[in-house]
């Protein structure tokens, strides 16, 4: 394999625009450049432009539009060394990043190529420019469901959450193969297939300010401040407040943002007697830390109801913000060099439900919301609470509530998602998958 054949402005400038097609709908949506069937007819025209020069490109260009389109999906994640005062890492971040998929995508593609020239030696009348599409499709689909270290925002089923196209895999695979069917045959009447792949039944999303019964929290609570001691009193306060507010507008239910209390609230029993005596009149569900034992530390809702108190704890945890997922050897390096040496969170075996309003809730904490393991059982109700003030500036509210709408069509879930650093809101499932 020579690099230097890699390196073309050619094949930048293909594998750049072929990234600019697949990631546009994320912009979109971000900037509210364009709303209603307008948008869903630009994200599908945008999204299957992108497949299709995917699915004919070379070697060279899919490591290019992996790379960009990592970095243009994924740049957000280096904001966070902001706050660990390591801004100068970013750039290298963001490289890294690019250069995973990057392989990962050069990668996929090298091998799509070799397996066409096998079946060309093999079966003569099928040659490797024409099956290698039929493979890509399936190199796609890797793609899809690659989740480096149990994180996967990178779902190229997104492409069509916005869309006029269904989000289901079987709709997703179809398409690919319908494309790679044109790419071979070039008929157009072969892209009429693409209506079968036609889905109008969308989430939406409803503004946390017209809900009745329930007070759905946003703060803008700054990440440098935030975890400062001598701040513990001031956030108290606000939560204190919010609480005596929804109180007052006989609400019957308050959801606050992950952590908002940074603390280990079992730890803080007068807090916690307050929070318990106005649950005589509302239900809190509220974020802030637990100690459980010595070096157990979890990341946390505590459930706050007619005098009493549970826990859910996090049961997925994100990968190094969080729980290294590295050996413990190598772990216990990166924990001293980036996080002062900080105890990893442990996480429970079991996601938590509770009982309000008459019906059964699901908690989870922001990262769970967008992974699958939170959706097996199909829950009806969500409640997911999110601290997305680590990522500010950036896109990655807009990517997490793209992901949210995927997970409520996928499994029919309605989901109350409190936020701090962005706007909350309710994801609702459209009204024929409720």
């Amino acid at each position: 394999m020579k690099i230097g054949k890699y390196f073309t402005t050619n094949n930048i400038i293909e594998g750049l625009f072929t990234a600019l097609l697949l990631s546009a709908f994320i912009y979109i949506e971000h900037f509210s450049w364009i709303n209603g069937y307008p948008k869903l007819l630009l994200n599908s025209i945008l999204a299957l432009s992108g497949l299709y020069r995917l699915l004919k490109a070379s070697t060279p260009v899919w490591f290019f539009s992996g790379f960009f389109l990592a970095i243009s999906w994924l740049w957000w994640m280096a904001v966070s060394f902001i706050y660990y005062k390591m801004a100068y890492l970013i750039p290298l971040v963001i490289l890294i990043i690019g250069l995973i998929y990057g392989v990962l995508f050069m990668t996929l593609r090298y091998l799509s190529q070799k397996i066409a020239e096998k079946i060309e030696s093999y079966f003569y009348a099928i040659y490797a420019e024409k099956s290698v599409y039929i493979l890509n499709v399936f190199a796609l689909l890797a793609i899809n469901s690659f989740e480096p270290f149990g994180f996967n925002w990178l779902k190229l089923q997104l492409l069509f959450v916005e869309s006029l196209q269904s989000i289901y895999l079987w709709s997703f695979l179809l398409t690919l193969a319908i494309l790679s069917l044109f790419a071979t045959l070039k008929r157009y009447t072969i892209l009429l297939l693409l209506l079968f792949t036609i889905d109008l039944k969308h989430s939406s999303t409803l503004n946390a300010k017209l809900l009745r019964d329930v007070e759905l929290v946003h703060t803008q609570i700054s990440i440098k401040e935030k975890w400062k001691p001598q701040n513990q009193l001031k956030y108290t306060n606000l939560v204190l407040k919010k609480i005596d507010s929804a109180i007052a507008k006989k609400k019957k239910l308050i959801i606050f943002p992950e952590s908002v209390l940074p603390y280990f609230l079992n730890r803080q029993e007068d807090i916690l007697k307050e929070l318990q005596k106005r649950s005589k009149d509302i239900t809190i569900v509220t974020g802030a830390l637990y100690d459980k034992a010595f070096n157990d530390y979890r990341n946390s809702a505590y459930i706050i109801k007619d005098g009493n108190y549970t826990i859910a704890n996090k049961v997925v945890l994100v990968p190094f913000g969080e729980a290294n997922p590295l050996p413990s050897w190598m772990g216990s390096i990166v924990n001293k060099i980036f996080f002062d040496g900080s105890v990893d969170y442990k996480g429970d075996s079991n996601f938590s439900y509770v009982n309000i309003l008459e019906k059964k809730f699901k908690v989870a904490i922001c990262y769970e919301g967008t992974h699958p393991r939170t959706y097996k059982d199909d829950p009806k109700q969500l409640i997911v609470l999110s601290n997305n003030g680590w990522f500010k500036p950036s896109i990655e509210p807009t990517e997490q509530k793209l992901l949210l709408k995927f997970y409520s069509k996928l499994h029919k879930t309605t989901i109350y998602h409190s936020v701090n650093g962005s706007d909350s809101y309710v994801v609702l499932p459209h009204p024929e998958d409720q």
